[in-house]
């Protein structure tokens, strides 16, 4: 993400409230508690028991704290890290699972582990945000925009006398159909710009749900394939919406 783009993600995040931080402190101390140990005992001590979160400032600093035991007697130890790509709650819960499976794939040895604070920020994810995968329209649905469009292009731009030319130009001169081809060119240009501005705001806000290989795909669905392209990529802007909406509402999680 570009220096800008981060930026303006950051006034768009005032930072935690001191509320969000005792939440989120007291959820990863009691729920998590485990995977806190995991993270301390990879990238502390090997020996630490007993990890906690002792501190989240409001812009996603994280202090962990541990307990050791030796033969000289127990101590207290703790480390401080910053959360990358910072963005609300939801960043710093991603930033310690990432952590937490990095830390039990290195000590379990299983490159396929996940942690459980991982799992849990998965299965959140797949409640509230929707998949913005290229949906590619159906083959009736190219060939009859490939017929048309070519039909089109052969009345506007060719000189040939072919009976059927010259049936169609009786009702419809070669003139106008040049100008509708002109015209079908501009809307899906500008269908085109529309979903290439869309998909770079989702891919700012909310980069897990949106990368340049699909907005490219995005884009040139919709320059090629107008509306039918711009149907099904409003459908997921508008349920992405209704998912916000719902989980705003009171009485939900």
């Amino acid at each position: 993400m570009s220096i800008p783009q981060q930026r303006m993600r950051q006034r768009q995040q005032p930072g935690l409230s001191p509320t969000d931080q005792h939440k989120l402190k007291t959820t990863l101390n009691t729920t998590y508690a485990d995977d806190m140990t995991l993270i301390a005992q990879h990238f502390g001590n090997p020996h630490a028991t007993r990890a906690r979160i002792t501190d989240i400032d409001a812009h996603g600093g994280v202090t962990l704290e541990w307990e050791t035991s030796s033969t000289d007697g127990s101590a207290t130890e703790d480390m401080q890290f910053a959360v990358r790509g910072f963005d609300g709650t939801s960043s710093v819960v991603r930033e310690l699972g990432d952590l937490a499976t990095e830390a039990m794939c290195a000590i379990s040895q299983n490159p396929s582990s996940v942690s459980q604070l991982s799992r849990a920020q998965h299965a959140l994810d797949a409640r509230v945000l929707v998949d913005f995968a290229y949906v590619q329209p159906s083959i009736l649905v190219m060939s009859l925009v490939a017929i048309g469009m070519s039909a089109l292009a052969m009345l506007a731009v060719s000189s040939s006398s072919h009976p059927l030319l010259k049936f169609v130009h009786m009702f419809v001169s070669q003139s106008t159909c040049y100008y509708v081809l002109i015209g079908v060119i501009i809307v899906h240009f500008l269908e085109a710009c529309v979903v290439c501005a869309v998909c770079q705001l989702v891919k700012t806000f909310q980069p897990r749900q949106m990368d340049t290989r699909t907005q490219v795909q995005w884009t040139v669905g919709g320059a090629l394939f107008g509306l039918f392209c711009l149907h099904a990529f409003a459908s997921k802007i508008m349920r992405q919406f209704a998912l916000a909406e719902s989980m705003q509402r009171p009485g939900q999680t």
